[in-house]
């Protein structure tokens, strides 16, 4: 049963050096958020393997204090956080670019959605 937890140990911290990579790399701010979250759970995660490991029972506070911070800064980041435009969270190949209307390229025309040509001719 230890080396089950001393298993589920060393998953939890690759998997955290994993997510520091998506952190870093983001592409955007939302990508970060994710990962934060899921840094917390694996914090939370890693806590509760030691406490398996170790027989402590004094590290539950630290628990709720781990659960209560990745919950509340989830919450406060989606609240805050701005839609992204469509596209806007990666790049796009040249022949996507090529694909683009030129009324959509244009700096000075109104933002369109790309399916408002289709409810136009539903109408």
């Amino acid at each position: 049963m230890i080396t089950v937890l001393y298993i589920c140990l060393g998953a939890l911290v690759v998997a955290m050096a994993l997510v520091l990579v998506r952190l870093e790399r983001g592409p955007s701010n939302l990508d970060r958020a994710v990962g934060l979250d899921v840094m917390t759970s694996a914090a939370v995660g890693i806590v509760v393997v030691v406490m398996a490991l170790t027989g402590r029972v004094d590290l539950l506070p630290l628990l709720v204090v781990f659960a209560a911070v990745g919950f509340l800064g989830s919450t406060v980041i989606a609240r805050f956080s701005q839609a992204e435009a469509i596209g806007e969270g990666r790049m796009l190949s040249r022949e996507e670019v090529a694909a683009i209307p030129e009324s959509m390229l244009d700096e000075a025309a109104p933002p369109v959605h790309p399916d408002a040509e289709d409810e136009e001719d539903a109408s």
